[in-house]
């Protein structure tokens, strides 16, 4: 219905689709490759159909979508002032909290998805097995399924970092969620390190 279909569909955040149990975490660099092909929204398009409320409902949902195209990876810029301008602190946007300010799009309702970019990329576009993989991440119990116990391995022969965890409670979701905010937290502040110390560890 959006003409989306061929697209692969990425957040630009943790995770935040709420029935997910696992999840690949792509370096921004994937923007890069695809950076003719690719494009975004400041919000998940699939919660145009039925999550979100739009101000002006006499436009279609196909010329809000149109409208709100931004090209990749220049989306950035907007994210980042959103970041600052939405929030009480920029981080607030990674964790996942709601905007302390109305949505300039014209959203309401809906869950985080109605903030968080997202870029499509062309089914077209290499994805699977990609150099731009930076993490998988899945609770011990999916790695425990034969179908896919070799994921560890496969991960440490392509260099990409895994994160195994317990989910006592049985929800994944939220498992999966707080793995990637810590994973992320990490990368950040080694880099961080890295950039203010001038060399690697």
């Amino acid at each position: 219905m959006l003409g989306t279909t061929n697209d692969v569909f990425f957040y630009v955040a943790p995770f935040r689709y709420p029935k997910s149990n696992c999840g690949l975490l792509f370096s921004q660099t994937s923007e890069e490759a695809h950076k003719e092909s690719g494009n975004a929204t400041p919000f998940d398009s699939g919660g145009l159909r039925r999550t979100f409320t739009r101000s002006n409902p006499a436009e279609s949902v196909n010329d809000f979508l149109a409208r709100h195209e931004l090209p990749t990876p220049e989306h950035r810029q907007y994210l980042g002032q959103g970041m600052t301008a939405l929030f009480n602190q920029p981080l607030e946007y990674v964790n996942g909290t709601s905007p302390c300010h109305p949505n300039p799009v014209g959203l309401t309702g809906g869950d985080q998805r109605r903030w968080t970019h997202e870029v499509r990329i062309p089914r077209s576009g290499r994805v699977q097995g990609s150099p731009h993989l930076q993490a998988v991440f899945a609770p011990w119990r999916v790695v425990s399924d034969p179908q896919v116990e070799a994921l560890p391995s496969w991960c440490e022969r392509e260099s990409v970092d895994r994160i195994l965890f317990d989910t006592p409670k049985r929800d994944d979701f939220k498992g999966l969620q707080r793995e990637c905010l810590n994973y992320i937290e990490r990368e950040l502040y080694y880099k961080l390190w890295q950039t203010l110390c001038g060399s690697k560890i």
